[in-house]
């Protein structure tokens, strides 16, 4: 090859790479760091079993307390006098 060609073809290497490098900042624009907890890897199964069993524990307790508390619904009037 000669230098003409050469030339050429860094050239155009050049301006592909340009037009890489401004095409994959328009579909990503921002920088931003990795998501560390998108694989959920941060949390090993007896953190998550724990937490679980903490959530379901106080919710059944409030559940109960709250089944406790009720009154039950009025019965209408209606049904109290007879026709």
């Amino acid at each position: 090859m000669n230098k003409k060609t050469k030339d050429l073809l860094n050239r155009d290497s050049k301006k592909n790479k340009k037009k890489v490098e401004r095409i994959s900042k328009q579909l990503h624009p921002h920088d931003d760091e990795p998501d560390p907890t998108a694989d959920m890897g941060n949390y090993n199964f007896t953190q998550m079993l724990f937490a679980f069993c903490l959530g379901f524990v106080s919710m059944f307790v409030l559940a109960v307390n709250e089944i406790n508390e009720f009154k039950g619904c009025p019965f209408p009037e209606y049904f109290r006098e007879p026709k």
